[in-house]
């Protein structure tokens, strides 16, 4: 059974990083929770900081979570943090995939030691 959407926060799991954990659904009906959340987590970091969202345990996702998600990365780009998409379920795969935005979720390889730096990402 598909659970509601659970979103945990570190804001500093690793030096510089922030992790935000999803799991569970990511529906238009949990969009405007899972809005509230990235932003609140992309607005308590500095410019030169990481944030991770880690997209393992999302059971279902549809356009409405995943247009929050590209949300977030546009209102970043330039400015904030560097978000980084990972470890997507093949259900965040599919939505992104078929959307024709799979390559927003190219930005981690999985796990948080795979993170590139800064300058390796051409940032």
């Amino acid at each position: 059974m598909l659970q509601q959407l659970e979103v945990s926060y570190l804001p500093e799991a690793v030096e510089n990083t922030a992790v935000l954990h999803l799991r569970g659904k990511a529906t238009y009906h949990e969009a405007p929770e899972l809005r509230s959340s990235l932003f609140e987590a992309i607005t308590s970091l500095d410019a030169g900081s990481r944030l991770v969202v880690e997209l393992a345990d999302v059971e279902q996702i549809d356009t409405a979570g995943m247009a929050v998600l590209v949300e977030g990365l546009i209102a970043t780009r330039g400015q904030g943090p560097e978000i980084f998409f990972c470890t997507p379920s093949e259900s965040v795969r599919k939505v992104f995939r078929l959307s024709g935005l799979e390559e927003a979720l190219q930005r981690c390889v999985g796990c948080l030691g795979d993170v590139p730096e800064r300058a390796a990402a051409g940032g």
